[in-house]
């Protein structure tokens, strides 16, 4: 069974990821974190599997930074980034921090969301759609 944790500065954000985890036979949702530093406490006294991290256009810079440290501290934990942006510019930052799977929040719904956790927990890289934008002159 896969102990996640849901991180996102917004609380509606976790508790529809969290609802949408929580009847999944597979996953266990052992925790919620609006920052970096809760996440980190939580980290230290329970195992987890996996950080869903919400990266917003506001903290994108912390997720970056809470995903390096992750990458330096809990190698062997799966990062999955949802993301409000999913430009190709933020999957491409975020990979390159080690992100392990990455999913755009305004398109992903629940089929996708657990298809990515079962995949990313199974070893292999998640990449949902990425915005592609049309310029009309």
């Amino acid at each position: 069974m896969t102990q996640l944790i849901v991180v996102d500065d917004h609380t509606f954000a976790r508790a529809g990821v969290t609802i949408y985890c929580k009847n999944h036979p597979d996953i266990n949702v052992v925790g919620e974190a609006g920052d970096g530093e809760t996440l980190f406490h939580f980290l230290s006294v329970a195992p987890v599997d996996m950080v869903l991290l919400g990266v917003n256009p506001s903290n994108a810079m912390d997720c970056l930074r809470i995903t390096r440290c992750l990458r330096r501290d809990y190698p062997t934990i799966k990062i999955l980034a949802l993301a409000n942006e999913n430009t190709a510019e933020t999957v491409n930052s975020m990979m390159q921090a080690g992100i392990d799977g990455f999913i755009g929040k305004r398109q992903a719904d629940k089929v996708e969301l657990l298809a990515a956790i079962q995949k990313v927990m199974s070893g292999e890289e998640y990449v949902g759609r990425i915005d592609t934008f049309d310029v009309y002159g």
